[in-house]
């Protein structure tokens, strides 16, 4: 067999263990990720839901987080916000950062994948359309941005990319360096409350000001070519 033809089987057994490991992980936690879904509007239930499972509350945290990328009708601020509250800033954002940055490239995976008849049962066709047409020809900082600013839906984005050109590892530098600030700032909020200082504030409203300035220079410079 040609080495060409042992890395693709690698590949699909690779994939199939990965999805298999997540089905089985997902019908372990079937009714408590349900539940706390159904509670996501509250933060302090969220709170009082992550504290009664102890130790294995972090994966629970960890696999909603990852559902709520792939199913984008789920909010995820709260559960990072809630995870931040109940442990801490460093635990909860290790927690926040690889589960939320998996979870998007394994939406972009299964769009790359699967194709836009399994995506559309995912999320609404009307938001792929509409972003898809906002993001023809755009490359990675263009989607880097759409995780960074909020008028972009970024768990849309993610499917929105794997349906275009872009490679994974180009999405994945994106996904990540868009993802961080977000989490930092959500992580943070959970774990300090708004207790935050006035020049924290005074830099998170200016760095938030310039990733919308710098993006948009960008795009008006790339439509101007």
């Amino acid at each position: 067999m040609s080495a060409l033809a042992t890395k693709k089987r690698n590949g699909r057994w690779l994939k199939w263990s990965a999805g298999l490991m997540g089905c089985a992980l997902l019908a372990y936690f079937w009714q408590p990720v349900w539940a706390f879904v159904q509670i996501l509007a509250n933060r302090e239930a969220v709170i009082a839901y992550l504290e009664q499972f102890g130790i294995v509350g972090p994966l629970l945290l960890a696999l909603i987080l990852i559902l709520q990328v792939i199913v984008a009708a789920i909010p995820g601020h709260a559960l990072m916000v809630g995870g931040g509250y109940v442990y801490g800033f460093a635990t909860a954002f290790w927690i926040n950062l690889i589960a939320t940055v998996g979870g998007s490239q394994g939406a972009f995976l299964l769009a790359r994948w699967a194709g836009r008849p399994v995506v559309e049962r995912l999320t609404p066709a009307e938001a792929l359309d509409k972003w898809n047409d906002v993001s023809i020809k755009k490359g990675l900082l263009f989607f880097m941005f759409s995780f960074m600013i909020p008028i972009f839906p970024a768990d849309v984005m993610n499917y929105v990319a794997g349906l275009s050109a872009l490679s994974g590892r180009r999405f994945f530098v994106a996904n990540l360096l868009g993802r961080l600030p977000g989490v930092v700032l959500m992580t943070a909020v959970g774990a300090y409350g708004f207790q935050l200082s006035l020049t924290t504030w005074i830099g998170i409203v200016v760095a938030g000001v310039a990733m919308f300035l710098i993006w948009w220079a960008l795009l008006a410079r790339k439509e101007g070519k």
